[in-house]
């Protein structure tokens, strides 16, 4: 067999982990991690083989991990592909499901950690706290595993689940236990900042960095306080950090996306993101670099990244520069230098003209 490089296998189910150490398994129990550490967990239905791969399924994914029982509906075998990311005190599942009735029972109950789950597409029915709540997609409600409840996947979904210890975001919610059950509908305001934020997770060199770690925890738990109704101190805290740390990624994310069209500019950055231009600027210097340090940076980043490879090569120099986002060739050539200590053919000439051998 061939090797799987931080693969383990529970039961006949390969799990992937990046440091299992870190992540608590005691009998099929997984539960969130406490150390200061990254850690991703993969789960599959497609793991399972055999007759009896359903209720194999059932027994460990759902009734010992997932602390559910699984169901499936409309005759449809159960497929169920999810993507666990945990940070201390938080995860964040990713997941694919085919249409089925989960159910949590009050023998399951081990813990009273509540779940903000995302719908991003398909439509389901939540059961929990004397409500019932209908979710289709964009829309978000709250739930918690220390009640028993239903789920009712009437469709295949598309689905993030973020978790979080109860006493790290309860106090920052007024009427928290209230909220449990209801739907959180898609004109919640901090809804979009939060979406948008988790896709720091995919960050590897951000989740590395222990500092960064612990802001990314700070952010997401300002983020959901604000999606559940944040009391009036915590929500004064929460804009002034995790909604700044939020619009800052996805002005940063649009910014990379547009880095080669020569008309971006903070007014159309700033329109794109229903601020005013004053406002992305100050956002910048707030981090030590102007918004025309950051887009010449990655502009010049883009042209050198063009000059050294090799599908550009019979690719003229004035059109590198024109495709990294430059409209004065002058302009263009006096920055590299002055960032690259060498002049943009320089650097093309020395560049590799064939692709390196196979090892």
């Amino acid at each position: 067999m061939a090797e799987r490089h931080s693969w383990f296998e529970l039961n006949g189910l390969w799990l992937s982990c990046d440091n299992w150490s870190q992540i608590l398994i005691a009998g099929t129990e997984v539960s969130l991690t406490s150390r200061d550490e990254a850690v991703t967990l993969k789960l599959s239905s497609r793991s399972f083989d055999g007759p009896d791969r359903e209720e194999a399924f059932h027994e460990l994914y759902g009734r010992e991990i997932l602390k559910v029982d699984i169901e499936p509906l409309q005759d449809q075998p159960i497929e169920v592909e999810i993507l666990l990311r945990a940070l201390p005190g938080l995860a964040v599942a990713t997941a694919r499901v085919s249409p089925i009735l989960c159910s949590h029972t009050t023998m399951m109950i081990d813990n009273d950690d509540p779940v903000i789950v995302v719908n991003l597409s398909g439509s389901a029915t939540y059961k929990q706290n004397g409500h019932e709540t209908s979710v289709g997609p964009g829309d978000a409600i709250l739930t918690t595993n220390g009640l028993a409840g239903t789920a009712l996947a009437h469709t295949a979904r598309r689905i993030i689940n973020w978790r979080v210890s109860r006493a790290l975001i309860a106090p920052l919610v007024a009427n928290f236990d209230e909220a449990i059950g209801r739907p959180i509908g898609q004109g919640n305001p901090a809804l979009p900042f939060f979406l948008s934020y988790l896709d720091i997770l995919n960050d590897g060199q951000s989740l590395a960095d222990p500092g960064l770690r612990r802001a990314v925890t700070t952010h997401m738990l300002d983020l959901g306080a604000l999606m559940l109704g944040a009391r009036a101190d915590a929500a004064e805290v929460a804009k002034k950090r995790g909604v700044v740390a939020a619009r800052m990624r996805s002005i940063k994310a649009h910014i990379l996306s547009q880095i080669g069209n020569p008309e971006l500019t903070v007014t159309t950055v700033a329109a794109k993101h229903g601020i005013s231009s004053s406002y992305v600027r100050k956002l910048f210097e707030s981090e030590g670099a102007s918004y025309t340090e950051f887009v010449l940076a990655h502009r010049l980043a883009a042209a050198y990244r063009m000059l050294t490879d090799l599908r550009f090569v019979d690719r003229s120099i004035s059109r590198i520069a024109h495709d990294a986002g430059f409209n004065d060739i002058s302009h263009f050539n006096r920055s590299f230098r002055r960032a690259y200590g060498a002049s943009p053919s320089d650097v093309q000439s020395e560049a590799p003209r064939s692709p390196p051998s196979a090892c």
